[in-house]
Protein backbone atom coordinates (compact mmCIF):
# COMPACT_ATOMS: atom_id res chain seq x y z
CA UNK A 1 0.00 0.00 0.00
CA UNK A 2 1.52 3.36 -1.02
CA UNK A 3 1.89 6.25 1.42
CA UNK A 4 -0.84 8.36 -0.18
CA UNK A 5 -3.37 5.54 0.28
CA UNK A 6 -2.23 4.97 3.88
CA UNK A 7 -2.69 8.68 4.62
CA UNK A 8 -6.17 8.78 3.11
CA UNK A 9 -7.28 5.68 5.02
CA UNK A 10 -6.01 7.08 8.31
CA UNK A 11 -7.50 10.53 7.74
CA UNK A 12 -10.86 9.08 6.78
CA UNK A 13 -10.91 6.97 9.95
CA UNK A 14 -9.90 10.01 12.02
CA UNK A 15 -12.57 12.22 10.45
CA UNK A 16 -15.29 9.86 11.70
CA UNK A 17 -14.57 10.95 15.27
CA UNK A 18 -12.54 14.20 15.03
CA UNK A 19 -13.10 16.07 11.79
CA UNK A 20 -11.13 19.13 12.84
CA UNK A 21 -8.01 17.11 13.73
CA UNK A 22 -8.33 15.16 10.48
CA UNK A 23 -8.36 18.41 8.47
CA UNK A 24 -5.43 19.84 10.43
CA UNK A 25 -3.36 16.70 9.88
CA UNK A 26 -4.33 16.45 6.22
CA UNK A 27 -3.30 20.03 5.48
CA UNK A 28 -0.11 20.00 7.57
CA UNK A 29 3.27 19.63 5.89
CA UNK A 30 5.19 16.41 6.66
CA UNK A 31 7.71 16.89 9.44
CA UNK A 32 11.35 17.36 8.44
CA UNK A 33 12.44 16.03 11.83
CA UNK A 34 11.31 12.46 11.27
CA UNK A 35 12.30 9.55 9.05
CA UNK A 36 11.09 5.96 9.08
CA UNK A 37 13.17 2.81 9.18
CA UNK A 38 12.25 -0.86 9.02
CA UNK A 39 12.79 -2.78 12.25
CA UNK A 40 14.23 -6.28 11.89
CA UNK A 41 10.65 -7.55 12.06
CA UNK A 42 9.76 -5.38 9.06
CA UNK A 43 7.62 -2.91 11.05
CA UNK A 44 8.03 0.82 10.40
CA UNK A 45 9.58 2.81 13.25
CA UNK A 46 9.75 6.64 13.39
CA UNK A 47 13.17 8.12 14.12
CA UNK A 48 13.44 11.74 15.30
CA UNK A 49 16.40 14.01 14.69
CA UNK A 50 17.53 15.44 18.03
CA UNK A 51 20.49 17.76 17.73
CA UNK A 52 23.13 15.71 15.98
CA UNK A 53 21.67 12.37 17.07
CA UNK A 54 18.79 10.14 16.02
CA UNK A 55 16.11 9.10 18.55
CA UNK A 56 14.34 5.80 17.86
CA UNK A 57 10.77 6.17 19.20
CA UNK A 58 10.24 2.40 19.26
CA UNK A 59 12.53 -0.62 19.15
CA UNK A 60 14.53 -1.00 15.95
CA UNK A 61 14.55 -4.75 16.57
CA UNK A 62 10.95 -5.70 17.43
CA UNK A 63 8.55 -2.81 18.28
CA UNK A 64 5.58 -5.16 18.73
CA UNK A 65 7.29 -7.25 21.42
CA UNK A 66 8.52 -4.03 23.06
CA UNK A 67 4.92 -2.81 23.09
CA UNK A 68 3.80 -6.02 24.81
CA UNK A 69 6.47 -5.56 27.48
CA UNK A 70 5.24 -1.98 28.02
CA UNK A 71 1.72 -3.33 28.45
CA UNK A 72 2.77 -6.04 30.90
CA UNK A 73 4.62 -3.49 33.04
CA UNK A 74 1.78 -0.95 32.96
CA UNK A 75 -1.21 -3.29 32.77
CA UNK A 76 -4.23 -1.30 33.92
CA UNK A 77 -7.92 -0.75 33.29
CA UNK A 78 -9.96 2.43 33.43
CA UNK A 79 -9.24 5.75 31.72
CA UNK A 80 -5.74 5.76 30.24
CA UNK A 81 -3.90 8.90 29.12
CA UNK A 82 -0.87 8.17 26.93
CA UNK A 83 1.78 10.89 26.81
CA UNK A 84 3.49 10.50 23.46
CA UNK A 85 2.26 8.53 20.44
CA UNK A 86 5.08 7.59 18.09
CA UNK A 87 3.48 4.92 15.90
CA UNK A 88 1.32 3.52 18.72
CA UNK A 89 3.08 0.15 19.20
CA UNK A 90 3.07 0.62 22.99
CA UNK A 91 -0.68 1.35 22.98
CA UNK A 92 -1.99 -1.37 20.65
CA UNK A 93 -1.79 -4.20 23.25
CA UNK A 94 -4.17 -2.25 25.54
CA UNK A 95 -6.93 -2.33 22.92
CA UNK A 96 -7.68 -5.99 23.55
CA UNK A 97 -8.86 -5.40 27.12
CA UNK A 98 -12.49 -4.48 27.78
CA UNK A 99 -11.78 -3.06 31.25
CA UNK A 100 -10.12 -0.10 29.51
CA UNK A 101 -12.87 2.47 29.03
CA UNK A 102 -11.01 5.34 27.35
CA UNK A 103 -7.65 5.88 25.67
CA UNK A 104 -6.59 9.49 25.29
CA UNK A 105 -3.35 10.08 23.36
CA UNK A 106 -1.55 13.41 23.85
CA UNK A 107 1.28 14.49 21.60
CA UNK A 108 2.91 17.58 20.16
CA UNK A 109 3.62 18.67 16.59
CA UNK A 110 0.84 18.20 14.04
CA UNK A 111 3.47 17.78 11.29
CA UNK A 112 4.97 14.79 13.09
CA UNK A 113 1.48 13.34 13.54
CA UNK A 114 0.78 13.83 9.83
CA UNK A 115 4.02 12.05 8.92
CA UNK A 116 3.05 9.03 11.04
CA UNK A 117 -0.44 8.93 9.48
CA UNK A 118 1.18 9.00 6.04
CA UNK A 119 3.50 6.10 6.75
CA UNK A 120 1.89 3.58 9.13
CA UNK A 121 -1.54 2.03 8.57
CA UNK A 122 -3.41 2.83 11.80
CA UNK A 123 -6.96 2.72 10.51
CA UNK A 124 -8.19 -0.07 12.80
CA UNK A 125 -6.39 1.51 15.75
CA UNK A 126 -7.98 4.93 15.13
CA UNK A 127 -11.46 3.44 14.66
CA UNK A 128 -11.49 1.86 18.11
CA UNK A 129 -14.28 3.89 19.81
CA UNK A 130 -12.20 4.33 22.95
CA UNK A 131 -9.27 6.01 21.17
CA UNK A 132 -9.04 9.82 21.00
CA UNK A 133 -6.19 12.19 20.14
CA UNK A 134 -5.20 15.64 21.37
CA UNK A 135 -2.35 17.06 19.29
CA UNK A 136 -0.70 20.41 20.13
CA UNK A 137 -3.42 21.07 22.72
CA UNK A 138 -2.71 23.54 25.52
CA UNK A 139 -2.72 22.09 29.06
CA UNK A 140 -5.99 23.93 29.86
CA UNK A 141 -7.60 22.46 26.73
CA UNK A 142 -6.50 18.98 27.78
CA UNK A 143 -7.91 19.29 31.30
CA UNK A 144 -11.13 20.74 29.88
CA UNK A 145 -11.46 17.72 27.57
CA UNK A 146 -10.83 15.23 30.36
CA UNK A 147 -13.26 16.99 32.70
CA UNK A 148 -15.91 16.69 30.00
CA UNK A 149 -15.74 12.91 29.60
CA UNK A 150 -14.06 11.42 32.66
CA UNK A 151 -16.61 9.97 35.08
CA UNK A 152 -14.72 7.97 37.76
CA UNK A 153 -17.69 5.85 38.82
CA UNK A 154 -18.21 4.75 35.21
CA UNK A 155 -14.83 4.98 33.51
CA UNK A 156 -12.66 3.83 36.42
CA UNK A 157 -9.39 5.31 37.63
CA UNK A 158 -7.38 7.69 35.46
CA UNK A 159 -3.76 6.73 34.82
CA UNK A 160 -1.07 8.47 32.75
CA UNK A 161 1.48 6.41 30.81
CA UNK A 162 4.46 8.12 29.19
CA UNK A 163 6.44 7.00 26.15
CA UNK A 164 9.87 8.04 27.44
CA UNK A 165 11.56 8.01 24.05
CA UNK A 166 9.01 10.56 22.81
CA UNK A 167 9.00 12.57 26.05
CA UNK A 168 12.71 13.40 25.70
CA UNK A 169 12.16 15.41 22.53
CA UNK A 170 9.49 17.74 23.96
CA UNK A 171 10.02 17.42 27.72
CA UNK A 172 8.91 20.97 28.54
CA UNK A 173 5.53 20.53 26.87
CA UNK A 174 4.86 17.11 28.35
CA UNK A 175 5.89 18.22 31.85
CA UNK A 176 3.36 21.08 31.72
CA UNK A 177 0.67 18.64 30.57
CA UNK A 178 1.44 16.21 33.42
CA UNK A 179 1.40 19.01 36.00
CA UNK A 180 -1.95 20.24 34.74
CA UNK A 181 -3.40 16.72 34.80
CA UNK A 182 -2.10 16.13 38.33
CA UNK A 183 -3.83 19.26 39.61
CA UNK A 184 -7.05 18.31 37.85
CA UNK A 185 -6.99 14.73 39.13
CA UNK A 186 -6.38 15.95 42.68
CA UNK A 187 -9.43 18.22 42.51
CA UNK A 188 -11.51 15.49 40.86
CA UNK A 189 -10.43 12.98 43.48
CA UNK A 190 -11.64 15.24 46.29
CA UNK A 191 -14.94 15.80 44.47
CA UNK A 192 -15.40 12.11 43.73
CA UNK A 193 -14.74 11.18 47.35
CA UNK A 194 -17.49 13.57 48.44
CA UNK A 195 -19.84 12.08 45.82
CA UNK A 196 -19.05 8.57 47.02
CA UNK A 197 -20.04 9.49 50.57
CA UNK A 198 -23.01 11.74 49.89
CA UNK A 199 -24.25 11.01 46.35
CA UNK A 200 -27.28 8.95 47.38
CA UNK A 201 -28.14 11.33 50.21
CA UNK A 202 -28.05 14.35 47.82
CA UNK A 203 -30.53 12.64 45.54
CA UNK A 204 -32.88 11.48 48.30
CA UNK A 205 -32.86 14.82 50.12
CA UNK A 206 -33.54 16.78 46.93
CA UNK A 207 -36.38 14.45 46.07
CA UNK A 208 -38.04 14.93 49.46
CA UNK A 209 -37.42 18.70 49.48
CA UNK A 210 -39.26 19.35 46.22
CA UNK A 211 -42.63 19.74 47.92
CA UNK A 212 -41.20 22.40 50.26
CA UNK A 213 -39.29 24.03 47.40
CA UNK A 214 -42.53 24.36 45.43
CA UNK A 215 -44.10 26.43 48.23
CA UNK A 216 -41.03 28.58 49.06
CA UNK A 217 -41.67 32.23 48.14
CA UNK A 218 -39.22 34.19 50.35
CA UNK A 219 -37.19 36.82 48.49
CA UNK A 220 -33.83 38.25 49.62
CA UNK A 221 -33.18 41.84 48.55
CA UNK A 222 -29.82 43.37 47.55
CA UNK A 223 -27.58 44.75 50.31
CA UNK A 224 -24.68 47.21 50.49
CA UNK A 225 -22.70 45.82 53.43
CA UNK A 226 -22.70 42.38 55.04
CA UNK A 227 -21.19 40.47 57.92
CA UNK A 228 -20.69 36.71 57.70
CA UNK A 229 -20.10 34.61 60.81
CA UNK A 230 -18.35 31.30 61.02
CA UNK A 231 -18.14 29.29 64.24
CA UNK A 232 -14.40 29.56 64.95
CA UNK A 233 -13.20 30.49 68.48
CA UNK A 234 -12.39 34.07 67.44
CA UNK A 235 -16.12 34.73 67.01
CA UNK A 236 -16.27 35.31 70.78
CA UNK A 237 -13.63 38.04 70.60
CA UNK A 238 -15.68 40.14 68.18
CA UNK A 239 -19.18 39.97 69.65
CA UNK A 240 -19.05 43.66 70.57
CA UNK A 241 -17.93 44.65 67.07
CA UNK A 242 -20.63 42.49 65.49
CA UNK A 243 -23.32 44.23 67.58
CA UNK A 244 -21.92 47.61 66.58
CA UNK A 245 -21.62 46.83 62.86
CA UNK A 246 -25.10 45.29 62.76
CA UNK A 247 -26.59 48.80 62.79
CA UNK A 248 -25.71 49.32 59.14
CA UNK A 249 -24.96 45.77 57.91
CA UNK A 250 -26.96 42.63 57.35
CA UNK A 251 -25.70 39.63 59.27
CA UNK A 252 -25.50 36.29 57.45
CA UNK A 253 -24.92 33.48 59.93
CA UNK A 254 -23.68 30.03 59.02
CA UNK A 255 -25.74 27.28 60.64
CA UNK A 256 -22.80 26.36 62.90
CA UNK A 257 -22.55 29.92 64.26
CA UNK A 258 -26.31 30.43 64.78
CA UNK A 259 -26.58 28.99 68.33
CA UNK A 260 -23.48 30.93 69.40
CA UNK A 261 -24.99 34.21 68.17
CA UNK A 262 -28.30 33.47 69.87
CA UNK A 263 -26.46 32.78 73.14
CA UNK A 264 -25.04 36.32 72.89
CA UNK A 265 -28.50 37.80 72.13
CA UNK A 266 -27.62 38.51 68.50
CA UNK A 267 -30.27 37.84 65.88
CA UNK A 268 -28.88 37.30 62.38
CA UNK A 269 -30.75 38.59 59.34
CA UNK A 270 -30.18 35.43 57.30
CA UNK A 271 -29.04 31.89 58.15
CA UNK A 272 -27.51 29.54 55.59
CA UNK A 273 -26.96 25.76 55.68
CA UNK A 274 -25.46 23.51 53.01
CA UNK A 275 -24.57 20.20 54.72
CA UNK A 276 -26.72 17.26 53.59
CA UNK A 277 -26.16 15.27 56.79
CA UNK A 278 -28.86 14.99 59.44
CA UNK A 279 -26.40 16.08 62.17
CA UNK A 280 -26.87 19.61 60.80
CA UNK A 281 -30.14 19.62 62.74
CA UNK A 282 -28.11 19.97 65.96
CA UNK A 283 -27.29 23.58 65.01
CA UNK A 284 -30.98 24.43 65.18
CA UNK A 285 -31.87 22.86 68.53
CA UNK A 286 -32.07 26.38 70.00
CA UNK A 287 -34.57 27.23 67.28
CA UNK A 288 -34.59 29.93 64.65
CA UNK A 289 -36.90 32.96 64.90
CA UNK A 290 -39.63 32.75 62.26
CA UNK A 291 -38.84 36.12 60.72
CA UNK A 292 -35.27 35.07 59.80
CA UNK A 293 -34.95 33.51 56.31
CA UNK A 294 -33.26 30.12 56.23
CA UNK A 295 -31.27 29.59 53.03
CA UNK A 296 -30.94 25.90 52.14
CA UNK A 297 -29.31 23.80 49.48
CA UNK A 298 -31.90 21.73 47.63
CA UNK A 299 -30.03 18.72 49.05
CA UNK A 300 -30.22 19.88 52.69
CA UNK A 301 -31.75 17.48 55.25
CA UNK A 302 -35.57 17.56 54.92
CA UNK A 303 -35.82 17.97 58.71
CA UNK A 304 -34.61 21.55 58.31
CA UNK A 305 -37.56 22.46 56.10
CA UNK A 306 -39.88 21.74 59.02
CA UNK A 307 -38.37 24.19 61.51
CA UNK A 308 -39.54 27.31 59.63
CA UNK A 309 -41.73 28.36 56.71
CA UNK A 310 -39.35 31.19 55.84
CA UNK A 311 -37.30 29.19 53.35
CA UNK A 312 -35.08 30.15 50.43
CA UNK A 313 -33.70 27.29 48.35
CA UNK A 314 -30.67 27.50 46.10
CA UNK A 315 -28.99 25.12 43.71
CA UNK A 316 -25.34 24.14 43.72
CA UNK A 317 -23.34 21.96 41.35
CA UNK A 318 -25.01 18.69 42.34
CA UNK A 319 -26.17 17.33 38.96
CA UNK A 320 -29.72 16.43 40.03
CA UNK A 321 -30.10 19.81 41.74
CA UNK A 322 -29.00 21.57 38.54
CA UNK A 323 -31.38 19.44 36.49
CA UNK A 324 -34.27 20.40 38.79
CA UNK A 325 -33.42 24.07 38.39
CA UNK A 326 -33.16 23.82 34.60
CA UNK A 327 -36.26 21.72 34.01
CA UNK A 328 -38.74 22.46 36.79
CA UNK A 329 -38.20 25.65 38.81
CA UNK A 330 -35.20 27.95 38.46
CA UNK A 331 -33.37 28.52 41.73
CA UNK A 332 -30.59 31.02 42.44
CA UNK A 333 -27.06 29.62 42.47
CA UNK A 334 -24.55 29.70 45.31
CA UNK A 335 -20.92 28.65 45.02
CA UNK A 336 -20.29 25.70 47.37
CA UNK A 337 -17.01 24.63 45.76
CA UNK A 338 -15.16 25.92 48.82
CA UNK A 339 -16.35 22.79 50.61
CA UNK A 340 -17.67 24.57 53.71
CA UNK A 341 -20.65 26.67 54.74
CA UNK A 342 -18.60 29.83 55.43
CA UNK A 343 -17.49 29.96 51.79
CA UNK A 344 -21.11 29.53 50.69
CA UNK A 345 -22.26 32.32 53.03
CA UNK A 346 -19.69 34.70 51.54
CA UNK A 347 -20.87 33.73 48.06
CA UNK A 348 -24.42 34.60 49.14
CA UNK A 349 -23.34 38.00 50.47
CA UNK A 350 -21.55 38.70 47.21
CA UNK A 351 -24.57 37.61 45.15
CA UNK A 352 -26.69 40.06 47.13
CA UNK A 353 -24.36 42.86 46.04
CA UNK A 354 -22.50 43.62 49.26
CA UNK A 355 -19.65 46.04 48.57
CA UNK A 356 -17.92 45.13 51.80
CA UNK A 357 -18.12 41.74 53.53
CA UNK A 358 -16.76 41.44 57.08
CA UNK A 359 -15.74 37.92 58.09
CA UNK A 360 -15.94 36.74 61.71
CA UNK A 361 -15.09 33.39 63.26
CA UNK A 362 -13.37 32.06 60.13
CA UNK A 363 -10.23 30.75 61.79
CA UNK A 364 -9.67 27.67 59.60
CA UNK A 365 -7.80 26.31 62.62
CA UNK A 366 -8.03 25.51 66.33
CA UNK A 367 -6.18 28.36 68.10
CA UNK A 368 -4.68 27.11 71.37
CA UNK A 369 -6.53 23.85 70.81
CA UNK A 370 -9.98 25.44 71.03
CA UNK A 371 -12.30 24.00 68.40
CA UNK A 372 -15.42 26.21 68.22
CA UNK A 373 -16.88 29.33 69.75
CA UNK A 374 -18.92 28.96 72.95
CA UNK A 375 -22.59 28.37 72.34
CA UNK A 376 -22.12 26.15 69.28
CA UNK A 377 -23.76 22.73 69.32
CA UNK A 378 -20.60 20.92 70.34
CA UNK A 379 -20.65 22.41 73.85
CA UNK A 380 -23.95 20.88 75.03
CA UNK A 381 -23.08 17.70 73.10
CA UNK A 382 -19.83 17.22 75.01
CA UNK A 383 -21.26 18.54 78.29
CA UNK A 384 -23.76 15.67 78.26
CA UNK A 385 -20.83 13.24 78.12
CA UNK A 386 -18.73 14.96 80.79
CA UNK A 387 -17.84 13.06 83.96
CA UNK A 388 -15.71 13.96 86.95
CA UNK A 389 -12.91 11.79 85.57
CA UNK A 390 -13.51 12.97 82.02
CA UNK A 391 -13.83 16.78 82.07
CA UNK A 392 -15.05 18.94 79.21
CA UNK A 393 -11.50 19.94 78.22
CA UNK A 394 -10.63 16.27 77.70
CA UNK A 395 -13.60 15.80 75.36
CA UNK A 396 -12.57 18.80 73.28
CA UNK A 397 -8.93 17.77 73.04
CA UNK A 398 -9.90 14.22 72.07
CA UNK A 399 -12.16 15.71 69.40
CA UNK A 400 -9.26 17.76 68.07
CA UNK A 401 -6.77 14.89 68.04
CA UNK A 402 -9.13 12.52 66.23
CA UNK A 403 -7.70 14.13 63.08
CA UNK A 404 -4.75 12.02 62.04
CA UNK A 405 -3.46 14.80 59.77
CA UNK A 406 -3.26 17.48 62.46
CA UNK A 407 -0.69 20.22 61.80
CA UNK A 408 0.86 22.43 64.50
CA UNK A 409 1.63 26.07 63.78
CA UNK A 410 3.78 27.86 66.36
CA UNK A 411 3.13 31.55 67.03
CA UNK A 412 5.13 33.68 69.45
CA UNK A 413 3.08 32.84 72.54
CA UNK A 414 0.66 30.08 71.53
CA UNK A 415 0.15 27.03 69.34
CA UNK A 416 -2.48 26.85 66.61
CA UNK A 417 -3.67 23.51 65.27
CA UNK A 418 -4.98 23.01 61.78
CA UNK A 419 -5.77 20.15 59.41
CA UNK A 420 -5.34 19.48 55.72
CA UNK A 421 -9.06 19.96 54.99
CA UNK A 422 -8.95 23.32 56.78
CA UNK A 423 -5.88 24.35 54.81
CA UNK A 424 -7.72 23.36 51.64
CA UNK A 425 -10.79 25.42 52.65
CA UNK A 426 -8.60 28.45 53.32
CA UNK A 427 -6.75 28.10 50.02
CA UNK A 428 -10.01 27.82 48.09
CA UNK A 429 -11.41 30.92 49.75
CA UNK A 430 -8.26 32.92 49.04
CA UNK A 431 -8.33 31.82 45.41
CA UNK A 432 -12.04 32.60 45.03
CA UNK A 433 -11.72 36.00 46.71
CA UNK A 434 -10.24 37.56 43.58
CA UNK A 435 -13.50 36.82 41.77
CA UNK A 436 -15.82 38.36 44.36
CA UNK A 437 -17.21 41.80 43.62
CA UNK A 438 -17.29 42.71 47.30
CA UNK A 439 -14.21 43.48 49.37
CA UNK A 440 -13.54 40.81 52.01
CA UNK A 441 -12.25 41.92 55.42
CA UNK A 442 -11.31 39.11 57.83
CA UNK A 443 -11.37 39.43 61.63
CA UNK A 444 -9.57 36.23 62.59
CA UNK A 445 -7.99 36.88 65.99
CA UNK A 446 -5.65 34.00 66.71
CA UNK A 447 -6.90 32.08 63.70
CA UNK A 448 -4.89 31.80 60.49
CA UNK A 449 -4.21 34.97 58.54
CA UNK A 450 -6.19 35.11 55.29
CA UNK A 451 -4.43 36.46 52.22
CA UNK A 452 -7.27 38.45 50.66
CA UNK A 453 -7.30 41.13 47.91
CA UNK A 454 -7.21 44.71 49.17
CA UNK A 455 -10.33 45.58 47.21
CA UNK A 456 -13.24 44.00 45.35
CA UNK A 457 -13.78 44.12 41.60
CA UNK A 458 -14.91 47.28 39.82
CA UNK A 459 -18.33 48.61 40.85
CA UNK A 460 -19.42 48.55 37.21
CA UNK A 461 -19.18 44.76 37.26
CA UNK A 462 -21.65 44.46 40.12
CA UNK A 463 -25.00 42.93 39.31
CA UNK A 464 -26.91 42.43 42.58
CA UNK A 465 -30.29 40.79 42.12
CA UNK A 466 -33.34 39.63 44.02
CA UNK A 467 -32.39 36.25 45.45
CA UNK A 468 -35.45 34.12 44.83
CA UNK A 469 -36.75 31.14 42.89
CA UNK A 470 -38.58 31.44 39.59
CA UNK A 471 -41.99 30.07 38.75
CA UNK A 472 -42.41 26.30 38.72
CA UNK A 473 -43.43 24.83 35.35
CA UNK A 474 -45.66 22.13 36.84
CA UNK A 475 -46.37 20.45 40.16
CA UNK A 476 -43.42 18.78 41.82
CA UNK A 477 -45.17 15.41 41.53
CA UNK A 478 -45.72 15.92 37.81
CA UNK A 479 -42.06 16.82 37.37
CA UNK A 480 -40.86 13.73 39.26
CA UNK A 481 -43.17 11.43 37.33
CA UNK A 482 -41.87 12.84 34.04
CA UNK A 483 -38.27 12.48 35.24
CA UNK A 484 -38.92 8.94 36.45
CA UNK A 485 -40.31 7.91 33.05
CA UNK A 486 -37.35 9.48 31.23
CA UNK A 487 -34.91 7.52 33.43
CA UNK A 488 -36.86 4.34 32.75
CA UNK A 489 -36.67 4.85 28.96
CA UNK A 490 -32.92 5.46 28.78
CA UNK A 491 -31.23 3.17 26.23
CA UNK A 492 -29.82 -0.02 27.73
CA UNK A 493 -26.13 0.57 28.61
CA UNK A 494 -23.54 -1.36 26.62
CA UNK A 495 -19.79 -1.68 26.07
CA UNK A 496 -17.66 0.22 25.32
CA UNK A 497 -19.28 2.40 27.96
CA UNK A 498 -17.83 5.69 26.64
CA UNK A 499 -19.07 4.93 23.14
CA UNK A 500 -22.49 4.27 24.64
CA UNK A 501 -22.45 7.61 26.50
CA UNK A 502 -21.13 9.60 23.53
CA UNK A 503 -23.80 8.18 21.21
CA UNK A 504 -26.63 9.32 23.47
CA UNK A 505 -28.66 12.42 22.78
CA UNK A 506 -27.82 15.52 24.83
CA UNK A 507 -31.00 15.03 26.87
CA UNK A 508 -30.12 11.39 27.59
CA UNK A 509 -26.60 12.31 28.69
CA UNK A 510 -28.03 14.98 31.00
CA UNK A 511 -30.27 12.35 32.58
CA UNK A 512 -27.36 9.98 33.20
CA UNK A 513 -25.35 12.87 34.63
CA UNK A 514 -27.99 13.37 37.33
CA UNK A 515 -27.28 9.80 38.47
CA UNK A 516 -23.47 9.96 38.60
CA UNK A 517 -23.09 10.99 42.29
CA UNK A 518 -25.41 8.13 43.29
CA UNK A 519 -23.36 5.84 41.02
CA UNK A 520 -20.20 6.86 42.88
CA UNK A 521 -21.89 6.02 46.19
CA UNK A 522 -23.08 2.65 44.88
CA UNK A 523 -19.60 1.82 43.64
CA UNK A 524 -18.17 2.71 47.06
CA UNK A 525 -20.68 0.33 48.65
CA UNK A 526 -19.27 -2.39 46.37
CA UNK A 527 -15.69 -1.64 47.45
CA UNK A 528 -15.04 0.18 44.14
CA UNK A 529 -13.93 -2.92 42.25
CA UNK A 530 -16.93 -5.19 42.08
CA UNK A 531 -18.59 -3.77 38.96
CA UNK A 532 -17.65 -2.25 35.60
CA UNK A 533 -19.09 0.90 34.08
CA UNK A 534 -22.03 -0.76 32.31
CA UNK A 535 -23.03 -2.68 35.42
CA UNK A 536 -22.81 0.46 37.56
CA UNK A 537 -25.05 2.35 35.11
CA UNK A 538 -27.65 -0.42 35.27
CA UNK A 539 -27.43 -0.55 39.04
CA UNK A 540 -27.86 3.20 39.53
CA UNK A 541 -30.78 3.29 37.10
CA UNK A 542 -32.53 0.49 39.01
CA UNK A 543 -31.75 2.14 42.37
CA UNK A 544 -33.11 5.51 41.21
CA UNK A 545 -36.35 4.02 39.89
CA UNK A 546 -36.83 2.11 43.14
CA UNK A 547 -36.23 5.19 45.33
CA UNK A 548 -38.62 7.32 43.29
CA UNK A 549 -41.23 4.54 43.26
CA UNK A 550 -41.07 4.16 47.04
CA UNK A 551 -41.26 7.94 47.50
CA UNK A 552 -44.28 8.43 45.22
CA UNK A 553 -46.15 5.53 46.81
CA UNK A 554 -46.10 7.12 50.29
Amino acid sequence: MDNDTILKRNLLALSSKNTLLSVRAGTAAPSEKVRFIRAKTGDLVPVLKSGGTSQYIHSSIDPITEGLRFFNINKSGGYLVFIGFGAGYHIIPFLGHKDITQILIIDKDISLFRSVLGSVDLRDFILDPRVNFLIDALPDEITSYVLGNYFPAITGDLKTLALRSRWQNDAGYFESVIESLKNMVSALSDDYTVQAYFGKKWFKNTLVNLSSAEKATTVLSPVRKAMVTGAGPSLEEHIGLIKKEKKDSILIATDTSLPALLSFDILPDIVISIDCQHITYHHFLSGIPGHIPLVLDLASPPALTRITDNLVFFTSRHPFSKFVSSNWREFPVIDVTGGNVSHAAISLADALGAREILLFGMDFSYPEGKTYARGTYIYPYFSARTLLVNPLETEFFSFLLRNQNIVKEYEQDYIRYTTRPMISYRNRLEKAAAGFNGKLVAMTGKGVHLNLPSSGRAASERRPFLFAAGKSRESWKGFIRTYNEAIRKLPVPGDPVMEYLLNLSLKERDLWTTLLPSAAALKKDLDNNAAGGVEILKMVQDWTLRIIGEFLSK
